[in-house]
């Protein structure tokens, strides 16, 4: 048993992690809103061109939450009830960090202690995200080093990699053993030359010869090896998937349909002999430098959506405590508002959701919303008060992940107050 794995585990065992990624920075801001009280009225004066109405907000009153109320984006409706029942959380200024900064130290001629490599960047926080390394590059992701300690021992001898992409390739999921395996909405890439190069059957077996026979040279090797690999698991998820339903009705959007597909790949889990499962799906177009209030409303709407329908096919599928949904972005907004949309920021809000989810609740530090606010680096973008770090640990050990082996996993977590937000519940 390698030694990421719990000591003990059942052949029925199994839980699978899905990344929701809003690429292009959500503006946090309009997603969860102060709805009255002192924080809304600075979250007003903050962007008097995009305050959503305080009575179109959507109303939400966690456990525990002793600030000013809360409520959602309104096209948020499909997420305010999963909440209500305890199966979302708020995971709250969450951002990349190097180490743990205030806004005295942020506020130094020179910030006193390191910060993320190319902050405000897309692609650069993107990758932060991703790796949970923002204080340097690396080739690997914390799923990917995730997979390379868990995959043997829960998914031996399945033919598909622990971490699958419906959304084509991303760093996260790379580890030094782990390979991403990359679906598309209707399934595995089906590799056409080998049912028959026009219409003969000769030549799909000579194409089959051509990609897949030993050779001398090394990278020629190297690419058989590759066309192997996908051609084997390809046949493995056709055949897994083959009149496998995904247990709810899903919206047909780009989102509904790639987190579609996840649920019929976990219903196939027993075929595909994986006990667990790492998926990664994307949803684009955040990045509302402009037309804010007419356009986040539709993606957030999506989101929404497909996220409500995703539980229900858990739910239906019998294995809603066993799945949990997260969200990540390349960083929050900034509060100021530019006219009519906000610029890049740092911290910002995540929901999680599953039955395991210790729902209904704000987890970290919800910030003052308010120009030079305790969080604010300027122009309203927040300092992170928790760390990616954090949130992927809390996560890693609920999937599996000792806490001795955390910071193979996460290599800066040691730099933080927390391996357990609390979210996941009582982890063994």
């Amino acid at each position: 048993m390698a030694a990421g794995a719990a000591s003990a585990q059942t052949v029925g065992d199994h839980k699978a992690l899905v990344c929701i990624f809003l690429a292009g920075g959500n503006d946090q801001s309009n997603t969860v809103v102060p709805r009255s009280g002192g924080g809304y009225n600075s979250y007003q004066q903050g962007r008097p061109s995009l305050a959503l109405p305080a009575a179109n907000l959507l109303a939400i009153n966690p456990t525990g939450y002793s600030g000013d109320p809360l409520g959602l984006h309104p096209s948020l409706s499909a997420i305010q009830p999963l909440f209500n029942q305890q199966r979302v959380a708020l995971m709250a200024n969450v951002g990349t960090l190097a180490v743990p900064i205030t806004r005295a130290q942020w506020n130094s001629a020179r910030p006193t202690v390191p910060v993320p490599i190319q902050l405000f960047s897309h692609s650069d926080q993107q990758g932060a995200w991703q790796t949970g390394l923002p204080d340097r590059s690396s080739q690997t992701g914390w799923q990917g080093r995730m997979g390379d300690l868990l995959a043997s021992s829960y998914n031996p001898g399945s033919g598909v990699s622990i971490a699958m992409s419906v959304a084509g390739n991303n760093l996260m999921q790379a580890g030094s053993s782990t390979i991403q395996y990359q679906l598309t909405t209707d399934g595995a890439v089906r590799v056409d030359a080998l049912s028959g190069l026009y219409g003969s059957a000769a030549g799909g077996t000579a194409a089959r010869q051509l990609m897949t026979n030993a050779r001398a040279q090394l990278l020629e090797n190297e690419l058989v090896t590759i066309s192997r690999r996908a051609i084997d698991s390809e046949a493995v998820v056709r055949g897994a998937l083959s009149g496998v339903t995904a247990g709810a009705t899903f919206p047909q959007t780009g989102l509904g349909r790639q987190l579609q597909m996840v649920a019929r790949m976990i219903a196939a889990r027993s075929a595909l002999g994986q006990r667990r499962q790492m998926f990664f799906v994307q949803q684009g177009g955040y990045d509302f430098h402009d037309n804010l209030l007419s356009d986040q409303g539709d993606k957030l709407r999506e989101l929404g959506d497909a996220m409500a329908a995703f539980y229900q096919a858990t739910a239906t599928l019998g294995v809603a405590n066993q799945v949990t949904t997260f969200t990540a972005s390349d960083f929050g907004r900034a509060q100021q508002h530019n006219g009519r949309g906000s610029d890049h920021g740092w911290g910002a809000h995540h929901f999680v959701m599953g039955g395991a989810v210790q729902g209904n609740r704000v987890y970290g530090q919800f910030p003052t919303v308010a120009l030079n606010g305790p969080q604010d680096a300027g122009r309203g973008a927040l300092i992170p008060t928790t760390s990616v770090d954090e949130y992927a640990a809390t996560l890693s050990r609920w999937f599996g992940v000792s806490s001795s082996n955390l910071p193979l996993v996460l290599p800066n977590i040691g730099r933080f107050a927390s391996r357990d937000l609390g979210f996941m519940g009582p982890l063994a």
